[in-house]
């Protein structure tokens, strides 16, 4: 099967699938039929712009088929209203129910975040999820000593982790805060573009988790030690040549928010 197929008996020849194209490897002239140039079978980025743009479903790619492709239903798009409440509404939860979360409530999320954009289409963004809660107090006591090395040795970062180290050592987990699951994106040290791709995927994780009832924040202690710490490393055991590009703590919101809180204006710069 070639690459593309066009459905010739459905086809308006509008030519928005060439448009659309984001490597312009579909060729399209006026009243005719589009096609892929010839030779671009590799230039292609397997994105599916194609496929889901065109109005009648007369195109079909070999690796996206179009009876693959769910429909958008205008009934569920989100109002700007809906939006601005999701994303201004949601908060940093650093406060869990003791209850566990269901490995299929973590699929769920990630089933949607891995729609995120990622450079290229390379869709590299990797899942580690540890939710057994022995291994996640294993890595809150690693964070202790991360913590104290980076008090002893580290004099940059040392006033951030002062005040937390007193809390974390007099009982309080302040470094993955009882967290019943810790989500890690990591991706492959030779990607320039694997970090940036890991952060937009958790974004896109940490909306969708609120929407399903998760409330998640962001490690922000626990990247710095993954990235740095040996034994945190060594904990995480990520394969060779990996490393993590962030990660959330996950579970039930023990409290719930009633209001959205103020922000700062944004800072705007216009270019004439």
């Amino acid at each position: 099967m070639a690459l593309l197929v066009v459905d010739k008996q459905t086809c308006t020849k509008c030519g928005i699938c060439a448009v659309s194209c984001p490597r312009s490897v579909i060729y399209f002239r006026e009243k005719s039929y589009p096609r892929l140039i010839p030779g671009k079978d590799d230039d292609c980025a397997r994105c599916g712009h194609c496929v889901t743009v065109c109005p009648s479903g007369s195109l079909t790619h070999r690796e996206i088929p179009v009876g693959e492709c769910p429909p958008l239903f205008e009934s569920l798009q989100v109002t700007p209203e809906q939006c601005a409440q999701l994303i201004k509404g949601r908060r940093s939860i650093r406060i869990y129910k003791d209850k566990q979360v269901p490995r299929e409530e973590i699929e769920r999320v990630i089933e949607v975040a891995r729609y995120a954009p990622t450079g290229h289409n390379s869709q590299a963004v990797q899942w580690l999820v540890i939710d057994d809660e022995d291994e996640v107090r294993r890595l809150s006591e690693i964070g202790t000593e991360w913590m104290r090395w980076v008090v002893k040795n580290n004099p940059h970062l040392a006033p951030m982790v002062e005040g937390a180290l007193q809390r974390q050592e007099s009982g309080m987990d302040v470094f993955l805060r009882g967290a019943p699951v810790v989500v890690v994106a990591f991706g492959e040290k030779s990607n320039p573009i694997a970090s940036v791709d890991c952060v937009i995927a958790l974004s896109y994780f940490d909306l969708a988790a609120n929407s399903m009832g998760l409330g998640c924040c962001w490690a922000g202690y626990f990247i710095f030690a993954a990235t740095s710490f040996p034994p945190m490393i060594e904990a995480l055991s990520l394969p060779e040549g990996h490393a993590c590009y962030g990660s959330l703590m996950v579970g039930y919101p023990k409290y719930g928010y009633q209001r959205i809180p103020s922000r700062q204006p944004p800072r705007i710069t216009w270019r004439p």
